[in-house]
């Protein structure tokens, strides 16, 4: 069987084009939906600064901003999302819920104060993703709640400079 030049040379651009857009560092280059977990033991411990969402033509993109080393994470679908020292439920619509927790990490300074200027609660309607949720700044752990229209595959990645996590939610 001959191949033509132009499906060879296709199928190399495309490799190519992959294999160059890879993250720099990656938890989990596949899609699915089983638990993240990540370790990674730095000190200090770094600030969570942000949280950031976005659409994309094949998935919803949550990004992370992080001052300071990446920490360990872990992300993982649960039954429901509650709040971190409280254990309410929180307020998020949505059908499935990813967890998202990021130790040693805080989300204020050394005098209690702040530094996360992201959403606290925020509803969205994008393809699958429909909610954020700040949902803990506890004893050197900052976790996130994702409300989704239905469960779905998802990839974790880490980018640096400036360092963040990424987590990608396929439509």
């Amino acid at each position: 069987m001959k191949m033509s030049i132009k499906v060879v040379v296709a199928a190399a651009t495309a490799l190519l084009s992959t294999v160059a857009t890879a993250p720099a560092s990656q938890a989990r280059a596949v899609w699915d939906t089983t638990p993240v977990r990540v370790t990674h033991n730095v000190s200090p411990a770094p600030k969570v600064v942000d949280l950031r969402v976005g659409e994309h033509r094949n998935f919803d993109r949550v990004v992370i901003d992080l001052d300071g080393r990446i920490p360990g994470h872990t992300v993982k679908y649960v039954r429901s999302l509650r709040y971190d020292g409280s254990g309410q439920a929180v307020p998020l619509r949505g059908r499935k819920f990813i967890s998202v927790t990021l130790s040693p990490a805080r989300a204020h300074n050394a005098r209690g104060h702040s530094v996360y200027e992201g959403p606290r609660l925020r509803q969205y309607r994008m393809p699958v993703l429909r909610g954020v949720a700040l949902t803990g700044d506890f004893e050197g752990r900052v976790s996130f709640g994702l409300a989704l229209r239905n469960r779905s595959d998802f990839r974790v990645f880490e980018l640096h400079a400036p360092n963040r996590i990424v987590i990608d939610v396929l439509h």
